[in-house]
Order: C-alpha cells, then structure tokens, then sequence
C-alpha cells in the first residue's frame, strides 16, 4: 500500500471518530467537544466533513454517502436552531418539523479497519 493511502486511513479514523462523537448525543444536540456545538464550530464541522468525503471517496468507501448526508443535514441546521431556540422546546421537535434525521446511524467501518 502506497503511502497515500495510509494518510487517507489515518485521516479516515480521525475524521470518523470526531464525526461520530458530534453526532452521538442527538437528538439533544450536535457536540463540540463537552458542549454544544456553535454556529461557527457547525461551519467547521461541515468543511471537516468535507474532507472527510472525499477520503472516503478515495478509499472507495460509497457506503458512507447515508451517514455524511445525515451529519451534513444537523451542521447545516443546528445554527438555524441555535438562533431560533425560543420558538423550540427541545432540537428534536426541530428536527421533527423539518422531516430531518433524528439520529445518525454510523456505516459499518471497512474491513482495512478491524485487521489493523
């Protein structure tokens, strides 16, 4: 294996873990770290998704495409309900209303990933 794809292993377990743990705690809400995620940490997350497609793209991972829609669908809306919080009790009625994923299902890892 050339040394291009073990950068893209590498940046794929990276980018997994800190995606899957953003979106563990839905539908409460999307994390950064211990707390909630802002506006501008959204913003981040979505050019780390970014990222983080095209490596599976390159690692010929199309089994992730459900999984990085659904994670694009809360970065892109969580600010939408930060701002708009006092018409929400809860970020699950606002997931609700706009028919959005509730929760997040992580795809199956490749198997490059168990025989490590």
């Amino acid at each position: 294996m050339n040394a291009s794809a073990d950068d893209d292993r590498a940046r794929y377990v990276r980018h997994r873990q800190w995606l899957d743990y953003a979106v563990h705690e839905l539908p409460a809400g999307v994390l950064w770290g211990a707390d909630g995620a802002t506006p501008d940490q959204c913003a981040e997350m979505l050019d780390g998704l970014d990222e983080f497609a095209r490596v599976c793209a390159r690692l010929g991972l199309d089994d992730h495409t459900e999984f990085v829609e659904a994670c694009r669908w809360h970065f892109d809306h969580y600010p939408h309900f930060l701002g708009r919080r006092r018409h929400f009790a809860v970020y699950a009625t606002y997931i609700r209303d706009r028919h959005g994923p509730i929760r997040v299902s992580s795809p199956t890892g490749p198997d490059w990933l168990w025989r490590q």
